[in-house]
């Protein structure tokens, strides 16, 4: 088995990112979301919210990749979701929805929330965007 760190895990997506023209994969994810994760899954629902800026996979347990078109990232940037303790969606959904949040893009929850707020370790987030995050409600109205 092939490991790698969190890190480099993160510039193969920004590196996925930076080519999407290159090749099929790009074009293949974001036209058949449906065919890499499923109905309702964290992947497919990212890739059908994003309209064409950004692939995502879940992988091992706890862990969601993303490759990212943003006009802020030039070179790709490429997230890495990893929950500590193991799958968890609705802990995923809470940090991809900050993060895709603060890069204009609106991820809708499908788990009740219970008005939960997401906290993401202090450094994570670039300070320009900590404004933006702070706004984001991360649950929905109906929840």
């Amino acid at each position: 088995t092939v490991s790698m760190t969190v890190n480099e895990l993160a510039w193969c997506y920004a590196g996925l990112a930076r080519t999407r023209s290159q090749d099929w994969i790009w074009e293949a994810m974001v036209r058949h979301p449906d065919l890499v994760g499923g109905f309702n899954r964290v992947d497919t629902t990212v890739m059908k919210t994003a309209k064409g800026r950004v692939i995502a996979q879940e992988g091992a347990d706890g862990l969601l990749g993303m490759a990212i078109d943003h006009p802020d990232f030039p070179q790709g940037l490429g997230v890495v979701i990893k929950i500590a303790h193991g799958w968890n969606p609705q802990a995923t959904w809470y940090v991809a929805r900050g993060i895709l949040g603060v890069l204009g893009m609106e991820l809708r929850n499908p788990y009740p929330l219970r008005r939960q707020k997401a906290f993401l370790v202090p450094g994570i987030v670039p300070d320009r965007y900590l404004g933006t995050l702070e706004k984001i409600q991360t649950w929905d109205d109906w929840d």
